[in-house]
């Protein structure tokens, strides 16, 4: 991956270029010392003058009002530039001045809108940063310092802002009475600070020739090696996977973890701002010499199987088969924005298109029409694909035609990010974009309208990542999550009692496999592969159903790239790809048991004598339905889980299946189906029997109210248990049950043992 640059032969400005801004992926507005406003057509590298602005009015800086939301309306064509005589100017789209406003004693040396556009910040020479209403009006004075503020800028959620101070970057958030976050961030001043508005990352660039990667806790992620000249320039591009470094003569694409994706060292003089397009496929520039120079990513590639697709030129994706090395070149009318591809299909989307191409004919692929143009989101699963567009989303399948437009509560389609939704072959689970704890899980196989075919999942923290596992029937459908604090989880988005069950903490990254419902993740720099996530009921069990590397080749901060098939391919810190292979058993022993081939998954362990398939077996044999109650029983044996062996053998001593199946359910960790086969089959006294040896008291005595029997059983075992732990009763809902019951230990006895009887 990186630029392909193009700069006029002569410059159109007289003088320094001081700062650019995209107001739509075709064009480009320009300013700077010469007092003029130009836009330039991104295509032929052409500009014309818009405006003259006064002769005291000197830009600094300048953005467009986000056009993401729909909400925006007329406002979508606000201009916002600040000037070296402390003011900021709210600008129409043809270069008149709508509003002017006195900001600061001093040059304004940042003006920013807000990610949700509803506001603006600006700081400046005078060591303050202000708040103001879209309209101009000043909200607050946030920060006032000795210090200039060379660079600010909004956290995504728009609740927070970093600035700069001398050698020191401080984030202060926006709520009242809270300490700001303050550490020191470089050797000499900071000239530029760029926090991304689809990650809690921060990057910033210095006096010291370098620049540094940062997260919202102001840990160092990253420092670069020292370059020849102060940086002055740092731009994130929208979906927050990249970000461009600008000093003298030389631009620097960058990964998000920091490592350099290309160089390039073009005559533009010192970079004083860049600016990225909407859909994040270019860049631009202004350049010292008067110049305004545009970039445009090339070399993006994707990988599948054997294939390898690699946009070569705006319009050209060339497609390789690495097994016999034969090349496709796939010409495009438009430009390429988005690229995808995975399950036997190669996705690409243009500005008005988007064309599907089965990898086994590059002739003729489908082809529909976009609504919106700019597609922000695009996912593959195996049946079908979602695309995101700015006010649309949609879910076709691969002939290209619409499948399902799915809506949940608070749904904003600008704040969507590719780590809060997933996508499978018959569930869609996205993150809600207010309330951070909730899941919203759409059944895409549903007939009913997406509002009565959506659930909510509550967790007790604030997710960040979001993953479906890809095969397996819908009613065992899991999601893994990972919370703010990096513990991961994983939860069944189609049962009714949604119980978390946590996999691992300190995650860094994770990836559920193409083929299988496996897992890959990066645990304290620790390969970690679960080939078993179902089994996180039962730590024992877990650790004997994953696989760890530790290899010292992985490197500081290495991170999941992919894991398809029987290879997890990691990326280190150094940008370096390195493909760790796992066993192929455990996928063939997902396949067989999904095929309900129980007897060719029992001969495979047997044959292959490994504890972890053995343990895999264990765990799928008693979370399933079938009556595989001996190969279960067999598996737990070869793990040496004997206790687990001899529960198996007095559960096939009962005569009812429907307790056999309870049983069964119990050890595999599922209390509430075990609890919903009892009372379905009127077991009432045996639903609560189990709540009350697993000590679930306030279920067991809800249960028997419900039911109106057993109570007074409920009340004298309750008793019996306090009276073994020298306790006495502080349960209110007892307390006020007991004065109403008369307990007749005889009777109760009786009672019990009929039951036992039945």
């Amino acid at each position: 991956m990186k630029f392909k640059i193009s700069i006029a032969k002569n410059p159109s400005h007289s003088a320094p270029v001081t700062c650019v801004g995209w107001s739509s992926t075709e064009e480009v507005y320009s300013a700077g010392d010469d007092n003029q406003l130009l836009s330039w057509s991104v295509s032929n590298n052409q500009s014309r003058k818009l405006s003259h602005f006064n002769k005291d009015l000197y830009p600094i800086d300048m953005q467009f009002l986000p056009r993401s939301s729909s909400t925006l309306g007329k406002h979508g064509d606000l201009i916002l530039i600040t000037s070296a005589d402390g003011k900021f100017h709210i600008m129409n789209r043809s270069g008149r001045i709508e509003r002017s406003v006195d900001a600061h004693k001093g040059a304004v040396l940042v003006g920013q809108w807000g990610n949700d556009g509803a506001g603006l910040l600006t700081a400046g020479e005078d060591g303050c940063v202000k708040i103001w209403s879209r309209s101009g009006m000043l909200r607050s004075i946030v920060v006032s310092s000795d210090n200039s503020v060379y660079g600010a800028s909004w956290a995504p959620d728009s609740q927070s802002i970093a600035y700069t101070q001398g050698k020191f970057i401080v984030i202060k958030q926006l709520a009242p009475n809270t300490k700001p976050l303050r550490w020191k961030a470089h050797e000499e001043l900071i000239l530029c600070l760029s926090w991304s508005s689809a990650s809690e990352l921060i990057v910033s660039g210095g006096e010291d020739c370098q620049y540094r990667v940062w997260d919202s806790q102001g840990r160092q992620l990253y420092s670069s090696g020292l370059h020849d000249n102060h940086i002055t320039s740092i731009a994130w591009a929208p979906n927050g996977d990249l970000f461009a470094v600008g000093s003298y003569n030389t631009i620097r694409l960058c990964d998000y973890a920091g490592w350099s994706r290309s160089l390039d060292k073009p005559n533009t003089g010192c970079i004083y701002k860049m600016s990225w397009s909407g859909d994040g496929t270019q860049l631009a520039g202004a350049c010292a010499n008067g110049h305004v120079f545009f970039a445009h990513i090339v070399e993006r590639n994707v990988h599948y199987m054997n294939f390898t697709a690699t946009v070569t030129e705006r319009k050209i994706v060339t497609v390789r088969n690495v097994t016999d090395d034969t090349v496709e070149q796939l010409e495009l009318p438009e430009r390429v924005i988005q690229l995808a591809m995975k399950y036997s299909h190669l996705v690409v989307t243009t500005p008005t298109q988007c064309y599907i191409y089965n990898t086994n004919n590059w002739n003729t692929p489908a082809i529909f029409d976009l609504k919106d143009g700019s597609v922000i989101l695009l996912m593959l699963a195996e049946k079908h694909m979602l695309l995101v567009e700015k006010n649309n989303i949609g879910i076709y399948n691969y002939q290209g035609r619409l499948i399902a437009a799915p809506r949940w509560p608070n749904m904003r389609l600008d704040f969507l990010r590719l780590s809060q939704i997933s996508l499978s072959s018959d569930t869609l689970v996205v993150r809600d974009s207010i309330d951070f704890k909730s899941l919203h899980v759409i059944d895409l196989s549903s007939t009913r309208n997406s509002a009565e075919s959506t659930s909510v999942v509550q967790h007790s923290m604030a997710v960040i990542q979001v993953a479906l596992d890809q095969w397996g029937p819908p009613n065992s459908r899991n999601v893994a999550i990972m919370d703010k604090t990096r513990d991961l989880y994983v939860v069944g988005v189609r049962n009714n009692n949604k119980t978390f069950h946590k996999l691992g903490r300190k995650t860094e990254s994770f990836q559920w496999n193409t083929e299988a419902n496996l897992i890959a993740t990066i645990q304290d720099t620790q390969l970690v592969v679960w080939y078993c996530p179902t089994a996180a009921f039962n730590s024992s069990l877990l650790k004997l159903c994953s696989m760890q590397y530790g290899s010292p080749e992985l490197g500081r901060n290495p991170r999941i790239n992919s894991f398809i098939g029987n290879f997890v391919s990691v990326r280190r810190a150094d940008g370096s790809l390195i493909s760790v292979p796992i066993s192929p058993f455990a996928s063939i022993l997902h396949r067989h048991i999904q095929e309900n081939k129980w007897n060719d998954a029992l001969n495979l362990c047997r044959s292959i004598k490994e504890q972890i398939l053995w343990a895999c077996l264990a765990v799928l044999s008693i979370q399933s339905n079938a009556d595989v109650i001996d190969i279960a029983e067999e598996a737990f044996a070869n793990i040496n889980h004997y206790d687990k062996v001899f529960y198996i053998q007095s559960v096939k001593t009962l005569s009812n299946k429907s307790q056999q199946k309870a049983a069964i359910a119990l050890l595999a960790g599922a209390l509430q189906d075990a609890e919903s086969i009892l009372l379905h089959n009127g077991m009432i006294f045996q639903a609560i029997y189990n709540n009350i040896k697993l000590h679930n008291w306030s279920r067991a005595l809800e249960l028997a109210t419900k039911h109106k029997t057993h109570i007074d059983t409920v009340l004298y075992m309750r008793e019996k248990y306090l009276e073994k732990l020298g306790k006495t009763e502080n349960n209110n809902k007892f307390l006020v049950i007991k004065e109403n019951v008369q307990l007749d230990e005889d009777k109760i006895h009786q009672k019990i043992e009929t039951e036992l009887q039945k």
